[in-house]
């Protein structure tokens, strides 16, 4: 565990100015619908759950493996889909998705099947779930396997010879590891924390980077209590992905820190936990540099 900064700031009425006093020495599953209103009255509405596909442990060559997602149509009219499969990767440090670019990572798109088909009709207030099998080659390439399943749905149109365009499209990421030559490598090496500011906003920034071939989880937990009696006033752990050879910079708020105000900050990044691939790993220790007062 990381503890990158604990930084005691003052915020003043008015202009909400934030200083810098002292540095002693870094899912989302949906289960609930939505309420899609009177607009989707007359039309389908689809949504998925759980919206990524983790395969957890380490998979074997020549072995299969599925997971699921359930899709439900929430509108007020039939809809109709079909499945499709893409490679899955980021581009920049803001993680912005990428769904067409193949590489030795994205061989997985080739390995997915659909045992309960790959078209559907869903009616009003139905669902549906959505069989996702894996088939690991014997020349599989050690490390992570990275693929989007594509639910694209369709509406009918007038006038042509086809009977069905596709309107929208929904992705559902899909991770995993495969048993080889596995790295897992990776380090922080960037953090910066709220010094000054003009709103009564507390920041952190930090960009951890992959260097492995296979993705890590880190966990960013962020502390903030009163200097004058120690007690917390804002807590928040969050946690990501880092794919391999990705930077990814992740920012860590309180967005709604009162306009008076003394406290300290803390920010703790656990990088590296493969609990959910059952294998374990540490990092270099990296401390934040002290801030002039």
């Amino acid at each position: 565990m990381k503890k990158i900064g604990i930084i005691t700031l003052v915020v003043l009425t008015c202009s909400a100015f934030v200083c810098a006093l002292s540095l002693p020495a870094f899912a989302e599953d949906q289960n609930t619908y939505p309420d899609v209103g009177s607009e989707y009255a007359d039309r389908g509405y689809l949504i998925v759950s759980p919206n990524r596909l983790m395969f957890d442990g380490v998979l074997e060559p020549l072995k299969s493996y599925s997971s699921s997602f359930r899709a439900i149509n929430v509108g007020g009219a039939p809809i109709t889909f079909d499945l499709t499969v893409e490679p899955f990767s980021v581009t920049n440090e803001t993680y912005e998705a990428v769904y067409s670019e193949p590489s030795n990572r994205t061989r997985i798109t080739d390995w997915i099947t659909f045992p309960g088909g790959k078209e559907f009709t869903l009616d009003p207030q139905e669902d549906v779930e959505i069989i996702v099998r894996v088939n690991i080659p014997r020349d599989a390439i050690g490390g992570g396997q990275y693929a989007a399943v594509m639910a694209n749905i369709h509406a009918p149109v007038e006038g042509t010879s086809s009977p069905f365009q596709a309107t929208a499209r929904i992705a559902i990421p899909l991770f995993s590891t495969v048993k080889g030559d596995i790295i897992f490598k990776g380090a922080i090496i960037s953090h910066d924390s709220t010094a000054f500011t003009f709103s009564p906003i507390i920041k952190t920034s930090t960009i951890l980077e992959n260097t492995g071939n296979a993705d890590y989880s880190a966990k960013y937990h962020l502390t903030i209590t009163s200097a004058w009696n120690n007690e917390i006033t804002y807590e928040d752990t969050q946690e990501k992905l880092i794919l391999p050879d990705t930077k990814r910079i992740f920012e860590q708020n309180w967005d709604s820190a009162p306009a008076l105000g003394f406290f300290n900050l803390e920010q703790q990044v656990t990088d590296f936990q493969k609990e959910r691939k059952g294998i374990h790993g540490t990092m270099a220790t990296v401390r934040a540099t002290e801030l002039e007062k």
